[in-house]
């Protein structure tokens, strides 16, 4: 059991048929392992497998989180960026690598929609851009605007593409910190004709407190690098394109 806690807490998981194959083990055997060590609460069932148990982080500031993994960030952000075509109107979330992405805007003559006032002070100093900033309740710690009556606004609304950064991705969906947040994330990209998740490498299999999009919600996941086989596949199985540095 030792050893495959120790697989589980360097990869986040492990199916059933890698503990056969890396410890000579049969079925049975990693099944009874798999049964005890999810009764200790070391790690969480999944179908086939198992995965390290979802521990609820107590979401950084604002300012703290633009510079955790700012790098990758910065990254996923240029190639965000680089999705936008001339003439759009687009929606973007509040979100750190969402920010980072508005700032790499360069293209011209867009229509931005945004609950996040760090979005639309760096836009409106940037290129020639029409900014809707959705009214509703402020969360001033974090930075956004929420609530029924951003709701409501972007109900009226419909953008050729939205960018939604996420606290967690894993194979029921995408994770929130806020309800109310991910409230606003999921009514964006339900008018947008395109929506791509933004996500670095630390993201995946991570839950956190809501999860407020199931999977088929998104069309495209950017991310700094490469992930495992596991996501890949499940990303594929819900039409999720993959869009990472060495894909571009």
């Amino acid at each position: 059991m030792g050893a495959i806690l120790q697989h589980v807490k360097k990869h986040q998981r492990m199916s059933i048929q890698q503990m056969c194959d890396q410890f000579g083990i049969s079925r049975d055997t990693a099944r009874r392992d798999v049964v005890k060590l999810t009764e200790q609460g070391a790690v969480m069932r999944t179908h086939g497998g198992v995965m390290l148990p979802a521990v609820k982080e107590v979401l950084k500031g604002y300012s703290e989180r633009l510079e955790r993994a700012s790098d990758e960030k910065r990254e996923i952000a240029k190639i965000a960026a680089a999705q936008i075509k001339q003439g759009e109107t687009i929606m973007l979330d509040a979100s750190t690598t969402v920010q980072f992405t508005a700032e790499q805007i360069t293209t011209s003559s867009l229509t931005v929609i945004t609950n996040s006032i760090v979005n639309a002070e760096r836009l409106q100093d940037q290129i020639k851009t029409d900014i809707y900033l959705l009214g509703g309740r402020l969360n001033p710690e974090h930075r956004f605007l929420y609530g029924p009556g951003t709701l409501e606004k972007i109900s009226g609304y419909y953008a050729d593409r939205a960018f939604i950064g996420v606290i967690g991705v894993c194979e029921d969906g995408f994770y929130y910190a806020h309800e109310e947040d991910a409230a606003v994330k999921k009514r964006m990209a339900e008018r947008a004709g395109y929506v791509y998740v933004l996500a670095d490498h630390t993201k995946f299999y991570k839950k956190h407190f809501y999860k407020g999009m199931e999977l088929e919600e998104a069309d495209a996941v950017i991310t700094d690098t490469r992930p495992s086989q596991e996501v890949e596949t499940f990303l594929q199985e819900h039409g999720i394109k993959l869009i990472t540095s060495d894909s571009e």
